[in-house]
């Protein structure tokens, strides 16, 4: 009996066996073996075969073997083969050529890899060029306006009155101190690195004056007024000018215009403006001295046109700020008006004894040669983009002017026989400038 249990668990799996070899043979598809039959699908529908023809390689199962098991592969049908397309055996090509001397291939020296880095390096250099180039002609218009505070040197000092105490007035008593104007400038940016601009800046005085009093009529000029009369008696000039009263007053005014063209040459951080162009510069100056009823006046107009050339170094040590100094020069045709005079109630001073040829009053248009020069040293803060600050100081140096004070140094009784403009005269403006940078 301890042995039944076993007699029946080999007795069942005798007969389990044969039941479930039969049942997978007969009533399940057949799983795909790969070393015993080829691939064959569960079933086989019309239009999967007519893909298999369509796209496959390989030539479909006929229709009359649809659903027969193969038991070895001898029993299958051989078909007919198909056709596949012809291989190209053409080499494909080496990287490397083997040529009769064998591979072809060498070290890169020194030099060539320096020209080649160099090469590179250009071609950076050309794009930024590039680029800024046309970032300058994108910028449609500059303006530029800055304040103007001036003061003028280099002038002679003529004495014109004494007082009976040793006092003098003298024309630096009358002179221009400082003055303040303005400058505004219009730039434009033309293709090629190029640009055209328009300056104008001026100086405005209302001028300056100096007076002197004395009541003992002790007051005398002087001026070589030694060979000068007055009156129809012709009696001399000096022993009738006694007066108790003197008053100065002299006026100034400068202009300047430019038309300029020129062009930029830009590196990694300097920048050199050169430029060319019209200049217009005018100078004048006045004066007049009262005495009593007697009156000098002198007033000459210096208008200097012509052409110049200068150039603007622009540093930039840092990202916004920017160190500037440029230069410009050029030669002028000085075309002039001068006037002058010496008159009282009675008329004119004259020299000699006919008060009607010899009078100490003309007026003359005389031309000459001039120079000028001006230097320019600042520093800009940019701001933005578009806006900066800008600082500086300015000198301005004229030579080859007319100046009423260059015309008192000889004896006046020359300039009535014989009239004639010095242009020997000089000045120099000098000052700071402040004012702002915009782009449109």
């Amino acid at each position: 009996m301890r042995q039944f249990p076993k007699v029946l668990f080999l007795l069942c799996a005798a007969i389990a066996v044969p039941l479930g070899a039969e049942t997978i043979s007969e009533h399940e598809p057949t799983r795909f073996d790969p070393y015993r039959e080829p691939a064959q699908p569960l079933s086989l529908a019309p239009h999967w075969i007519a893909r298999t023809q369509q796209f496959s390689n390989f030539a479909p199962l006929a229709n009359s073997n649809v659903g027969r098991v193969y038991q070895s592969p001898a029993q299958l049908t051989p078909t007919e083969p198909s056709v596949s397309p012809p291989r190209s055996m053409a080499p494909l090509p080496n990287p490397i050529y083997n040529g009769t001397a064998g591979p072809r291939f060498r070290w890169t020296g020194n030099r060539q890899y320096q020209q080649r880095l160099n090469a590179g390096q250009n071609d950076v250099r050309f794009y930024q060029n590039k680029n800024q180039k046309q970032q300058a002609t994108s910028t449609k218009l500059d303006f530029y306006v800055r304040g103007l505070i001036m003061s003028k040197d280099n002038t002679p000092i003529q004495s014109l009155t004494q007082g009976s105490g040793g006092q003098l007035i003298t024309t630096q008593d009358a002179d221009m101190d400082s003055a303040g104007g303005f400058e505004v400038t219009l730039r434009k940016a033309l293709p090629d690195q190029t640009r055209g601009e328009l300056v104008y800046w001026g100086l405005f005085t209302t001028g300056d004056s100096a007076t002197m009093e004395d009541v003992s009529s002790g007051i005398q000029t002087t001026l070589d007024i030694s060979r000068l009369n007055y009156g129809s008696n012709g009696d001399p000039l000096a022993n009738q000018l006694q007066v108790s009263q003197v008053s100065l007053q002299r006026d100034f005014q400068y202009h300047n215009l430019e038309l300029n063209w020129g062009g930029t040459a830009r590196g990694e951080q300097v920048t050199l403006e050169y430029l060319a162009g019209l200049r217009y510069f005018k100078a004048s100056e006045g004066l007049a001295l009262q005495m009593d009823d007697f009156s000098f006046i002198g007033h000459d107009d210096n208008h200097l046109i012509g052409l110049q050339a200068g150039a603007l170094l622009n540093w930039q040590p840092q990202q916004q700020l920017e160190i500037h100094a440029g230069v410009k020069f050029g030669v002028f045709v000085n075309s002039i008006d001068h006037q002058m005079r010496f008159q009282g109630a009675n008329g004119f001073a004259y020299s000699g004894s006919d008060a009607s040829t010899q009078q100490l009053n003309h007026a003359l248009d005389t031309s000459d040669v001039a120079t000028l020069g001006q230097l320019d040293v600042g520093f800009t803060y940019h701001w933005s983009d578009r806006f900066r600050l800008t600082s500086g100081y300015r000198l301005v140096g004229v030579t080859g002017l007319s100046l009423t004070t260059n015309q008192l140094s000889q004896d006046l009784a020359d300039l009535a026989e014989n009239p004639s403009v010095h242009t020997n005269g000089s000045i120099l403006l000098h000052g700071a400038y402040v004012g702002v940078e915009y782009d449109f």
